[in-house]
C-alpha cells in the first residue's frame, strides 16, 4: 500500500478525547436515498485508553434485504426485538459524542450520512477519516481489513458490525498518531 506523507496533524499525541463510529445501513446512501441506519457504534478514547463504547440497533424504517443480512447477520427479527428508533439512537449518540474533540471514522463520507440521518451534527473540521488520510488520492482507499493488516493489527470481533468497525478504526487511528498523522 502506497501511503500518503504523513502530516504530523496530532503531534504523535492522541487527542484529548476522542470518539471512533462506525454505522451498518440497509444500503449505500448515494445509490439509494433511502438507506436507513440498522446498527450504529461509538467507542470513545481519552487519549490512547478506550474509556466507554456503546453500540445499538436501530430501526431503519425500512425493509432490510437478504444481502445485508447476509453481510451483517443484522435481521428485521432482531432489530425489532432489541432495536430502539431514530431518535433514542440520535440522543444516545450525541451525549457520547458532546465531549469529543474529534470524531474518528474509516469511511467518514459514508459514515457522516448515518450521522446526518439520526440528526447528529458533526462539524467538518472535528471529523478525521482514516481511509483518505491514509493513502494518497490517486491510490485505492483501503478496506477496513487492509489498513488493519497494513499496521499488522488484528480484526477483532465480528466484520461488518458497528462496534467492531468502530473499534478498529480507532486502533488504526492510534498507530496513524503514532506513526506522525
Amino acid at each position: 500500500m502506497n501511503l500518503r506523507e504523513p502530516s504530523n496533524l496530532f503531534g504523535g499525541q492522541p487527542p484529548r478525547r476522542w470518539a471512533a463510529i462506525d454505522f451498518e445501513t440497509t444500503g449505500i446512501w448515494s445509490r439509494d436515498p433511502s438507506t436507513g441506519v440498522i446498527e450504529v457504534a461509538v467507542v470513545i478514547y481519552e487519549r490512547g485508553d478506550e474509556v466507554d463504547r456503546w453500540s445499538t440497533l436501530v430501526d431503519p424504517e425500512v425493509q432490510v434485504s437478504d444481502f445485508i443480512v447476509k453481510l451483517t447477520g443484522i435481521t428485521s427479527e432482531a432489530i425489532d426485538a432489541t432495536g430502539v428508533n431514530r431518535g433514542v439512537a440520535r440522543h444516545e449518540l450525541q451525549e457520547r459524542l458532546k465531549d469529543a474533540d474529534w470524531v474518528i471514522a474509516h469511511n467518514m463520507d459514508f459514515d457522516r450520512h448515518g450521522l446526518a440521518w439520526l440528526g447528529v451534527h458533526v462539524p467538518e473540521a472535528n471529523r478525521f477519516c482514516t481511509m483518505v488520510n491514509l493513502v494518497p488520492d490517486s491510490e485505492k482507499w483501503p478496506r477496513l481489513s487492509e489498513a488493519l493488516a497494513h499496521f499488522g493489527l488484528e480484526q477483532i470481533g465480528t466484520p461488518h458490525r458497528a462496534e467492531t468497525d468502530a473499534r478498529s478504526a480507532g486502533r488504526i487511528f492510534l498507530e496513524m498518531v503514532r506513526r506522525g498523522w
